[in-house]
Order: C-alpha cells, then structure tokens, then sequence
C-alpha cells in the first residue's frame, strides 16, 4: 500500500472515540499525522497507482471527520480539532491549504465563544500558521486571508481590550502575550490590513511596554518582550512609504519621555550633566509625592513611588533598544546624538560608596537637601538597573551599527570606564560591560593611549577575579589554601571553646561558589582582546601579569595564544618570560599549538641533507657537469660555484653554520681522532663545527667514484694513501696546515 496505515487508524480512532476522550488521545493522534505525509500532499485527482482512490477516500473522510469536531457542541472535541487541522494544514501544505476556508472561519468562531483560554490560544496559533502559509500564493491570499484577517485582528483586540465592567487583569497573560506574538508575525506581510487597527494595538500594548510595581497588574518578561516588539513594528504601518519617518519620530518621542521621566528619577540629586542634544530639564516640585505619566493620551500609565520610577525608567530605555534590535520596512535615519545624549545623563549619577556618608562620599552626586532619606536610598538602590539598561542599549547600538560603531566607541567607552566602579557589584553591570568593553576593544582598542589603557585597569582586575571564581578548580585551590593553613590564634587557648576549629579542612573543597555562566562566557570571551588589541607597552606589569595566570588557571587557550603572540617588555628593555610551555603542556594535540611550536616554513636543509636526500637524482648531473668541465679546471673554482649557496643557507639558519668569527673559506682546525675507528668519545661523522665548505666537500666526494677526475683531484689522490677515505685526506690536509 503506498498509503501508511496511520491514516486508517487515525481515521478510525477520530470516528470511534467519544469527543470527551480526544484531548487524552490527541499526541497518539499526532504521531499518526506526521506519518501521513504521503497521502495528505498527494492530489487528489492522481490515479496513477491503484491505491489512489483508497487514499483520497480516507483523506476525504479524516477532513469531514475533523470539521464536525471543529462545529461540534463539545468543548473537548474542539480542542482535538483545532490541535489536527494544525498539524494536517503543516504537513499536508497546497493540498489541504487551498480548502481551509471553513476551517478558518469554523475557528473564529471559537474565538467569540465562551471556550476555555487554551482552545482560543490554539485557535490564534492555528490561524496564525495558515495565514503564514497562505502568503506565498496569490490566490489562497485573495480567497483565504484577505476576507478573513480582518475578523481575526477585530477578535483578538476584543479578547485583550479591558470591558467597561472588567478590568486588564481578567485577561489571562498568555494569551495577550499570544496574541501580541501573532500580530508582529503578520503585520510585515499584511501592513495595509493591519493599517486601521494601528490606534487600538498601540491602546491594548501600551500598559506592558514599561510596567511598573504600581502598575494593577503584574506584566511577565515575556509579554513586555512581545509588546515591545509589536509596539516597534507599527511604523510599517504607515501610508505612502513613510514608514522611514514614522519609525524616526517615534524615537525622538520616547527619547523626549526618557527625559522627562529622568527629571522626576533624579529629582534627589543635582545634576552635573549638561545636555548636548538640545534638551533643557524641567524644573520639579519637590514637595510633591514623587509620580509621573499618565498625563496625555498617548502616555504610559502613571505610576509612584521611587521603585516604581526606577523601573518606568528602565524600561523606557529596553524599549529603546527594542529598536535597533527590530527590522525596519524602509531606510531610517537615527537620532543617534540624541540617544548618546540620554545614555550619558544616565551614566553620569556617580552612587556614593557604602562606607561613607551620602554627601561625603568620593566622587558621588551631589545632593538635593528638600529629598528625604528614604527616596535617596530607593534611587541608590535602582542606580545599577539603570546602568545596566543604558549600557545594554549601547551594545545594542553597537551591534546593529557594526564598523559605523567606531565613531562613537571611545566616547562610549570613556563614560563605561568612569561609572564602572560604581555599578562593578552588580553582575548584570559587569555582563554588559564586559560586552561593550569586547566590541570597544575590537574596533578601537589599537589606538588607545595611556589614559585609556589606564582607565581599563578596573576592568581588567573585576574580569579575572570573575573568572577565578567561575572555574572550579581555581576555587577550591583557593579554599584549600585559605582553610588548609594553621594559624597562630587557632591554636590559641581561647579558641578552644569552638569545636570548628578542630574540623578536617578537607570540608573546604566541597565549598561552591554560585556560578554565572552568561557572566564567565562574557569574560572569557574579554580575556583574548585584552592581549591582543590593547597596546601592550601602556599596560601595566602587574595587570599583564594578573591576565596571563588567569588565562594559564582557566585554560584560556586563545587568551595564552595572544600572549605568546604580544609579548610583553617590560620599562628595562627585558621581555617577560613567554608560557608558551603553559600552552604546549595544555594543548599538546591541537593543532593550533603545533603549527606554532612546529611552523611548517620551506625547507633550507643543509649539505649534508641535500646530498644524501637526493643522491640518486644528482648523480646524472654531477657527471654532465665533470665531462663539460675542462681538465684545468681546480677545487677552488668548484668552490667558488658552491659557496654561495653555503652562505645563503648559514645566513638563514645561523644555528647550523660555522662558529662566530670562523672565515667560511678556510676550515677550523679539527681535533686529533681516530679516523680510521669508531671512537667512542667522538662520532664518526663530521662534527657540527665542521665549516659548511668541507662538509660540502667531504660528502660530494664520498658519493662515488667517477669515470673521471679532474687533474688536480687525481695528483691529490696519488700522493695520498689509497686506502685512507676522503675525510681522512682532509683531515690530513687541515692538520698539515695547522702545524705549519
């Protein structure tokens, strides 16, 4: 049978089971329609093989049998229903696609009806998906989506707009957060059909962008994400092209709303920022209770309190991240001074140290004196949020800009390196610093100067202790020296008292240090650039210290591979030791490291190499070469034709040439050894002081004898012994001279 037998059983199962049973059944039934790929995109009409009509039979009937559930009075069998015409419209696509039309309006149905919340969510899931599918084709477009999204659209904001009688929490959150999910997913394709409803998705989304702890309702993660990002995506919406505009103007306004809402935030503090873009603060009362929004329409709620500003804040700043982080329909144009401008008023409010008093505190802002207590310690408190959302909208910037992030990377990175010491507790704080200081550093780290590298050195200090306490191994060495070491005073008498003290301090390796991994990913990633994009002679010893037995501690191979490759001298002219032995004793078989100890250069080898290696391939051209010689020519000539190669090869290998000092041409004096025996204390080959020249002349003459010898060679050769080797001739020879 080419069809699987899934499809009778599905079949049979949908017409056998009670409706109240189907949501039990319904992931066997599931399993069933993802086997049935076959039969489901096959066309209907195919009768090429005999099974066809079977086929189209029970396709026929699985599709009545699941809009009888769809229309049925059963609130299970709904569900079921709704559950298989997903998967079937998924896996069957242009063959069940194009009739969907009564399943489409079957489901909108649903959504006006009293049916539970995880039926409708289903129900916008499953519309959602075929109205997706629908759009590559023209035709299913016109008969499918286009008479039907707008009912859909129409009943989703009546699902999620707050009645007159019921207020916004009635509405469970997963299916605002559905809802909101399913509008920025077709907005893009479908923006004129979505056109007239622009006013009130931006009146149902506009609670969650920036919710607040005063809010009436409690806002998830998620559902602010996803409101956000449709709140975005409305620029897309506008007529004549104008998205570009649209989408400009909206920045500007929530930059002006960030303002505005800072004027109320920072009312505890004076000020020493000074805007750069234009904006002239406000003046507030400050004998007023602390509130603000909710005062023109298109505001966000109001909200009180100094916690609760603190969070509108933030969120207005994640929200002018979502910005860059959403696709535009058209070219834009960025207020990017404008943006900078708010970043910097938010890194600019210097939290007083915890040691000192508020208004004597080094470096902190300066106080306002009508601000009590209680409200100074709430804008304390809220400080590193904030921090930590202005930073994050940097590096936002920074990854959508890319290289055009160079020009205002220093500038940024100045105002990240001067807040740091107040935000460095937070590990949120340090996450987005360690990212912003990354990208700073791979765009502009090569051209700082000395300052800049000067102001790195608290950065540098909070990302190696961060990685100490990331690495197991690194904390529980830490634990046993600290525990493992016996004091003078727990030795004392007056300790005594405390059992503890006599405890095995084997219990301090089991100590755990709660590990950040976002945090230990972000300064493992910051270790390498520190090395290699940050001039080296403007760091300090100890910090190149500090990085590099952070890098051997963690085995940070890219870390130690900067180091080996940015070598560190030090004011005295003296490098400091490579850990090259580090990384080989660590990475032994990767090949990075092998390439390094072992670099594969060409190969310059030396005469001795080059005669025996290609021995058999010389000796053809060696007898060309003796018979065009004339009989007069001398050694010295044939000297003069080798040397040059000699010289070449000792110059690019100083390690196998002559001693210092020895004249090329004439060899050094060998010592007195048994040349006829195999000597112990000496080998039998030529010894590494050897010069190049005779090494290259004792092996040309060892490598056989030729039918003919030039006149000199053979006078040499009579006067000499004929059973003495040529090495022992030279021998002869270089003692004769030195004796002389």
């Amino acid at each position: 049978m080419s069809f699987p037998p899934e499809l009778r059983v599905l079949c049979f199962q949908l017409s056998s089971t009670p409706a109240v049973d189907l949501p039990r059944l319904t992931p066997t039934l599931l399993r069933h329609v993802l086997r049935c790929h076959i039969p489901l995109s096959s066309p209907a009409g195919n009768a090429a093989k005999a099974d066809a009509p079977a086929s189209s039979v029970l396709v026929h009937k699985l599709k009545t049998q699941l809009s009888t559930l769809l229309n049925g009075k059963s609130p299970e069998g709904r569900f079921a229903a709704v559950v298989l015409i997903k998967a079937v419209v998924e896996v069957g696509g242009w063959e069940i696609l194009h009739g969907t039309e009564s399943w489409v309006r079957g489901m909108l149905s649903l959504l006006g009806k009293p049916d539970s919340t995880a039926v409708k969510e289903l129900c916008i899931i499953a519309l959602s998906k075929i109205y997706c599918m629908t759009h590559p084709y023209q035709t299913l477009v016109r008969e499918i989506t286009t008479p039907t999204l707008p009912a859909f659209i129409t009943s989703c904001l009546n699902l999620v707009s707050p009645k007159s009688s019921s207020k916004a929490v009635d509405v469970p959150s997963s299916l605002r957060e559905t809802i909101f999910r399913s509008f920025s997913m077709m907005l893009p394709r479908h923006t004129t059909i979505y056109r007239p409803f622009t006013s009130q998705i931006r009146l149902a989304i506009r609670p969650f962008l920036a919710p607040t702890s005063s809010d009436d309702l409690f806002v998830s993660r998620s559902l602010n994400e996803s409101s956000q990002r449709l709140a975005v995506l409305l620029h897309q919406t506008a007529p004549k092209n104008a998205g570009g505009e649209e989408w400009g103007k909206a920045v500007r306004d929530l930059v002006h709303s960030v303002h505005r809402t800072a004027d109320h935030v920072f009312r505890a503090v004076v000020e020493d920022w000074e805007s750069a873009a234009g904006y002239s603060a406000k003046a507030v009362d400050v004998n007023q209770l602390l509130s603000g929004g909710g005062k023109a329409a298109e505001d966000l709620p109001q909200w009180t309190g100094i916690h609760a500003g603190v969070e509108r804040l933030t969120g207005m700043l994640e929200f002018l991240a979502e910005y860059f982080r959403s696709e535009t329909s058209t070219p834009v144009t960025i207020p990017l001074a404008s943006i900078l401008d708010v970043v910097t008023r938010m890194l600019s409010i210097a939290v007083p140290p915890a040691s000192a008093e508020s208004a004597n505190g080094h470096g902190a802002a300066r106080l306002h004196p009508a601000i009590d207590r209680d409200e100074r310690d709430g804008l304390w408190c809220g400080m590193p949020q904030i921090y930590v959302a202005a930073v994050q909208l940097v590096n936002t910037i920074a990854e959508r800009m890319e290289d055009a992030f160079l020009a205002i990377s220093q500038s940024s990175f100045d105002q990240l390196a001067w807040v740091f010491q107040f935000g460095k507790h937070n590990p949120e704080f340090r996450l987005a610093a360690y990212n912003l200081t990354a990208k700073t550093l791979f765009y502009a780290g090569q051209s700082f100067d000395r300052p800049q590298v000067g102001r790195i050195s608290g950065i540098i200090r909070s990302c190696c202790n961060d990685l100490h306490s990331a690495d197991p191994a690194v904390v529980h060495i830490g634990a046993a020296e600290r525990f493992g070491k016996k004091t003078p005073s727990s030795l004392d008498s007056s300790n005594h008292h405390n059992a503890d003290t006599f405890l095995k301090t084997t219990t301090a390796l089991n100590l755990e240090v709660p590990l950040d991994l976002p945090l230990a990913i972000a300064a493992e990633k910051l270790l390498p650039l520190l090395l290699s994009h940050v001039p080296q002679h403007y760091l300090d010893i100890s910090l190149r210290s500090m990085v590099e037995r952070t890098a051997i501690l963690t085995h940070n191979k890219s870390a130690m591979l900067a180091s080996i490759l940015n070598p560190f001298v030090g004011k005295n002219g003296k490098a400091m030791a490579s850990i090259l032995p580090h990384l080989a004793r660590k990475f032994a078989g990767d090949e990075v490291v092998e390439i390094l100890l072992r670099p594969r250069m060409p190969l310059l080898p030396s005469p001795n190499t080059q005669l025996s290696n290609g021995e058999g391939v010389w000796d053809d051209d060696e007898d060309e070469e003796m018979d065009t010689y004339p009989e007069s020519a001398s050694i010295e000539e044939d000297r003069s034709r080798t040397f040059p190669i000699v010289r070449d090869a000792v110059a690019a290998h100083p390690g196998f040439g002559t001693a210092t000092g020895t004249p090329i041409d004439h060899p050094p004096p060998q010592p007195r050894t048994g040349f006829g025996f195999h000597d112990t204390s000496s080998p039998a080959l030529p010894s590494m002081s050897t010069s190049g020249a005779t090494l290259l002349e004792s092996s040309t003459e060892v490598r056989g004898t030729p039918k003919e010898y030039p006149t000199d060679i053979m006078d040499e050769d009579e006067e000499s012994s004929g059973n003495e080797s040529v090495h022992l001739t030279m021998q002869l020879d270089t003692d004769s001279d030195s004796d002389g």
